[in-house]
């Protein structure tokens, strides 16, 4: 029986293995936005005060699935990680935070220059805006191949209440 099974998984995954096998990878490109963010692949550090004094925010970018997704990983390896994952949906960078405050926000571009991303909360988003407390927007400005500035803003009762601001360093 567990021959027959085999043999049957291995005749199902063989054409499947075999058209991957022939093709060359052609990594995803995507708008000029998108592309800045895959930049950032690597490991970043920041000094920030989230309320209980000053304290090494470290996150680590990285470039996924054929180069169509960036992963951002705040805080990674602790109780307070956060995943934020950023693709193109119609040609426009969004992304969806996977927040400590246990709630998804989805973003979506809304202005862009040569040197910074802004990012608003999507309409249809999951989020109850006049009840939740939740990350409303972002700002991302590139300062050069080394240093980026992110400042986060926290919304609750449907109002701004604070920002996060990080002055982040690329770790060599």
């Amino acid at each position: 029986m567990k021959t027959s099974l085999l043999l049957i998984t291995l005749s199902i995954l063989s054409p499947v293995l075999a058209t991957f096998a022939g093709e060359p990878f052609k990594p995803y490109t995507g708008s000029p936005e998108f592309e800045k963010l895959k930049t950032l692949a690597g490991t970043w550090r920041a000094k920030a005060d989230m309320g209980q004094g000053p304290m090494t925010v470290t996150t680590q970018y990285r470039v996924i699935s054929g180069g169509s997704a960036v992963e951002e990983r705040m805080f990674p390896d602790t109780p307070k990680e956060m995943v934020t994952l950023y693709h193109e949906k119609d040609g426009k960078v969004v992304l969806t935070h996977y927040c400590m405050l246990c709630n998804r926000p989805s973003m979506t571009l809304v202005k862009s220059d040569d040197k910074s991303l802004s990012f608003d909360l999507v309409k249809d988003s999951e989020i109850k805006v006049d009840t939740e407390k939740h990350m409303h927007s972002a700002v991302f400005t590139f300062v050069d191949a080394d240093h980026l500035t992110q400042n986060w803003t926290l919304f609750e009762n449907g109002k701004a209440q604070q920002d996060h601001p990080f002055q982040f360093e690329r770790v060599k």
